[in-house]
């Protein structure tokens, strides 16, 4: 119910947008400011404590949260997600954070049972989750594998963007305080010989406004980089047409890109380009010339924005729009001149906004012929928002360190700050240093990773500006779906801002298929879910009726881990019918309960393949050729420091149990592959035949490959008789898997009863998870060989002969908002004793920097054990939307940007 009144009260904003319209682009234009206004975004950034970690280490963290429209930290949402992610893409841990104005701090400890390698940092908030959908990349197979449709459409949805920091996570030191930067990542049993191919190279186009429109004159953007994604600079590229004549010319520059004039573009023109590299010739078509259409050229001068506007063969009415962020800049309809054609449009620089603007030209249908971005410096961000003061050059061993730190403006506008104060000596240069600047203005706008950010700021010359102009034309994205705003396509939310903790699942008949796979449930009438929360030995019960066989409740306010019972029953059955059945059966796991509840998940389940230069530090390691390193970068050819193995050709090493790729508690996996529906009936116990499968379903999925792959069942490390293939073919998931003998050594694990003890739940521990396969390479061309990743599943049962009773009805152990412990400061006022020691990285962090009335605090710690030139970090921002960023290192360039 709170959802659909949301949802009118937007477009009841919109609707009085929208009778202000006099004619089609003119109520277009209105629904797409309403909606800008009525449903605004939301974007994050995440402030690190450091660059780089060890094993053993603590992530600390600060979340900012804004909103689009205004720019603000938002008051929309009051909960922030935060993951960890291996290097491979599994998840770590998850943590849900609460919000007090649009910000929260946090942390994650490093296990030493982790693997070193790039971890990455993903956040966001579930309105979020409402944007940029798209589907995770899978074989084309049946849909009846699932539970429902619904089940299907969570477990694949995949999202464009959402917030990522990629940082490196090195070995845990030898020896304490010694910080060597050796990277041991997880062990392949498969190792494979060099490829010896010749160069590679991939070419990709971008005609400025999205298409080439005959007999116009277009700028043609272009990327070109080698197969892992590494640019390729300082290249010479020919156009030439049909008839091999040269029409022009460019060369990329050290991000490989590139842009370039064809005029008069021929109706019957099949252009190419040409190219050499390393002695081998390239050739790559441009985009098919399209008959019909609108030519786009957008440049700037110091006050105005020109849009050059060529159509071919467009009869309709067509307007020009510009928003900023979701939020409408500029709108006007286009008439032709004397001549049939459309002048020259000056946008007044003054009525944009610093950042990302998004040009749009439509009809009065809602087609759009033409869009681009393009960015904007009003250079209202040149100021510096604080000054920190009192670094020195170096400090002795526990020195005392005072820093002051003064806001520029101190007006008495909510702000919020955050401060790092670290050992210099055990940083990391890496691609991914963005800031909140960075972030807010640029990165989250476009599509992908944006290397080294703070480029495109320090200057504002005309090097940096064309620099610019081509990460608009080659990485633009459209975080705001313009033909969706516009209400051309429909848009329905699925979650709303989050204001506090709740739970929202379906509930079906246990023991019957859903038999209307495109309903989220097969109930005929509704019932009552009742859902037990239990932490520290106290209790409280709610109670929620379905409404077409879903639920959405509040949950009482968690912090820290907690166990959740949920049961359903008929609405006519009270408080003393569940009281009877939790006596009867309820530890019973095989037996059925009267209906299957399921909790919606609505997080992403899948990682997003790593650019080149996220998991490289800024100064790329030297490729060997034909050696195969123990210790290295996920399927790339960039290599750590380490030991080598030399190969001629490719082999299997021994199983390695000390390092799976996932371990998961056995009933968290089981409540998983409940919850994604992926059966094609619900199940209450384990069977042998089916959670090895499903298993392999949930965390290896079909690899987007029409090929095979086995895995095999372990039962605390000893070796099952059968192996079983993972059928990749175009069939239903159900029927793609099917058993194959093959001769191994028969398991010694005891009797029957022993057996079967690895079938239950009240027994088994973890499952532990190895394969080679690693989600972020999915398409990797080390798969495509006949050597295809297997998976093995180990079963563990409890240590010692454990038992812990399952339940008949849903049991999950969750986690309520996180709570951080305060960072550790020392105190060395007093000169501390010879013995003592202190290896801190971080010196000092704070996720709320508390300021006087005057805007200015000091900043007191103390140094570590030895000699120390620190680090300063602060960022932030103000009440107005103003990103707050200091950096004491010259990665950034802080001191221009600082400099008042």
């Amino acid at each position: 119910m709170k959802k659909d009144i949301f949802i009118l009260l937007a477009i009841s904003l919109v609707t009085s947008v929208y009778v202000l319209a006099n004619s089609d682009t003119d109520s277009l234009y209105c629904k797409v400011q309403g909606f800008g206004i009525g449903l605004p975004q939301e974007k994050v950034y995440l402030h690190l404590d450091n660059t780089c970690y060890f094993l053993g280490d603590t992530i600390r963290y600060k979340g900012y949260v804004t909103r689009s429209d205004k720019g603000i930290l938002t008051d929309l949402s009051k909960i922030l997600y935060v993951e960890l992610l291996t290097p491979d893409g599994y998840s770590v841990e998850r943590q849900q954070l609460e919000m007090t104005s649009g910000t929260a701090s946090g942390m994650f400890i490093l296990k030493d049972s982790l693997y070193a390698g790039y971890y990455e940092l993903r956040a966001y908030t579930r309105w979020m989750l409402n944007f940029g959908q798209c589907e995770y990349p899978h074989i084309s197979r049946k849909s009846h594998g699932f539970y429902s449709r619904k089940m299907k459409d969570d477990y694949i949805r995949d999202y464009e963007k959402l917030y990522s920091r990629v940082f490196p996570v090195y070995n845990k030191p030898k020896e304490e305080g010694r910080y060597t930067k050796e990277m041991t990542l997880r062990p392949m049993r498969r190792y494979y010989k060099a490829r010896k191919l010749k160069p590679t190279a991939v070419l990709r186009f971008y005609p400025e406004g999205g298409h080439l429109v005959q007999n116009t004159t277009g700028r043609v953007a272009l990327e070109l980089n080698d197969e892992e994604g590494k640019h390729l600079e300082h290249i010479d590229i020919t156009i030439i047409d049909q008839d091999g004549e040269k029409v022009s010319e460019c060369q990329t520059d050290k991000r490989g890109r590139a842009s370039f004039i064809l005029k008069d573009i021929s109706p019957e023109g099949k252009y190419k380009a040409t190219f050499t590299l390393k002695e081998v010739k390239f050739s790559e078509k441009l985009p098919e010339v399209e008959k019909n259409g609108c030519a786009l050229s957008v440049t700037q001068t110091n006050s105005t924005a020109e849009a050059f506007i060529q159509a071919v063969g467009i009869e309709r009415e067509i307007a020009l729009h510009v928003m900023h962020q979701g939020v409408s800049k500029f709108y006007l309809p286009l008439r032709k001149n004397i001549k049939g054609e459309y002048d020259t449009v000056k946008i007044p620089l003054r009525t944009l906004s610093t950042g990302v603007n998004q040009l749009t030209i439509f009809d009065d249908e809602g087609r759009i012929y033409a869009d681009r971005l393009f960015f904007v410096n009003l250079h209202d961000y040149d100021k510096p928002q604080i000054n920190i003061s009192g670094t020195e050059k170096q400090y002795e061993p526990f020195d005392s360190i005072t820093l002051c730190l003064k806001l520029t403006d101190t007006n008495k506008q909510e702000r919020s700050v955050s401060l790092s104060i670290r050992d210099r000596a055990t940083e990391e240069p890496i691609y991914d240093n963005g800031t909140m600047l960075t972030e807010m203005l640029l990165a989250s706008e476009v599509r992908g990773f944006v290397e080294n950010p703070g480029f495109y700021f320090e200057s504002d010359d005309s090097i940096h500006r064309q620099a610019l102009d081509l990460l608009m034309m080659v990485q633009g994205w459209r975080r705001y779906e313009w033909r969706k705003m516009a209400d051309v396509e429909p848009f329905t939310p699925n979650w709303l801002p989050e204001k506090f903790q709740t739970i929202a699942g379906c509930v079906n008949h246990a023991e019957k298929w859903n038999v209307d796979f495109k309903k989220a449930s097969n109930l005929k009438r509704e019932v009552n879910v009742w859902a037990m929360f239990v932490q520290n030995g106290k209790t409280i019960e709610l109670k929620q009726p379905t409404r077409n066989g879903t639920f959405y409740m509040q949950t009482p306010k968690i912090y820290g881990e907690y166990m959740l019972f949920l049961s359903a029953a008929k609405q006519d059955k009270g408080t003393d019918y569940i009281t009877r059945s939790r006596r009867k059966d309820f530890t019973d796991e095989e037996a059925w309960p009267d209906y299957y509840v399921k909790l919606d998940l609505f997080y992403p389940h899948f990682a997003k393949p790593y650019n080149y230069y996220q998991d490289v530090p800024q100064k790329d390691m030297p490729h060997f050729e034909g050696e195969d390193s123990v210790v290295r970068t996920s399927f790339t050819n960039r290599y750590m420091p380490a030991v080598t193995v030399q190969s001629k050709r490719g082999g299997l090493r021994h199983y390695d149990p000390t390092k799976p790729a996932v371990v998961i508690d056995a009933y968290e996996a089981y409540n998983l592959i409940a919850d994604y529906g992926l059966a094609d009936r619900p199940f209450y116990h384990i069977r042998e035949d089916t959670m090895c499968e499903l298993l392999a379903s949930l965390f290896v999925g079909d690899m987007n490959m029409h090929r095979r792959y086995y895995y095999e069942q372990r039962y605390d490390g000893k070796t099952q008789k059968t192996k079983n293939w993972y059928r990749l073919v175009k069939a239903p998931l159900e029927h793609a898997i099917s058993p194959v003998k093959v001769e191994l050594p028969k398991p010694n694990i005891g009797g029957y009863q022993t057996l079967r003890k690895y079938r239950l739940l009240s027994w088994l521990d973890k499952f532990y998870i190895y394969t080679d396969y690693v989600p972020r390479e999915q398409g990797s061309w080390k798969y495509k060989q006949d050597n295809q990743p297997e998976v093995i599943i180990d079963y563990r049962l409890y240590p010692d002969g454990q038992y812990f009773p399952a339940c008949r009805d849903r049991r999950y152990r969750l986690q309520g908002y996180a709570v951080c412990e305060d960072f550790y400061s020392p105190d060395y006022s007093r000169k501390p004793l010879p013995e003592t020691k202190d290896y801190r990285r971080t010196l000092l962090w704070i996720p709320e920097v508390k300021f006087d009335e005057k805007g200015e605090a000091t900043v007191r710690l103390f140094n570590n054990g030895k000699q120390t030139v620190i680090s300063v970090e602060a960022e932030g921002i103000t009440g107005k939307g103003i990103p707050i960023v200091w950096k004491s290192d010259k990665t950034y360039e802080a001191k221009k940007l600082n400099k008042p």
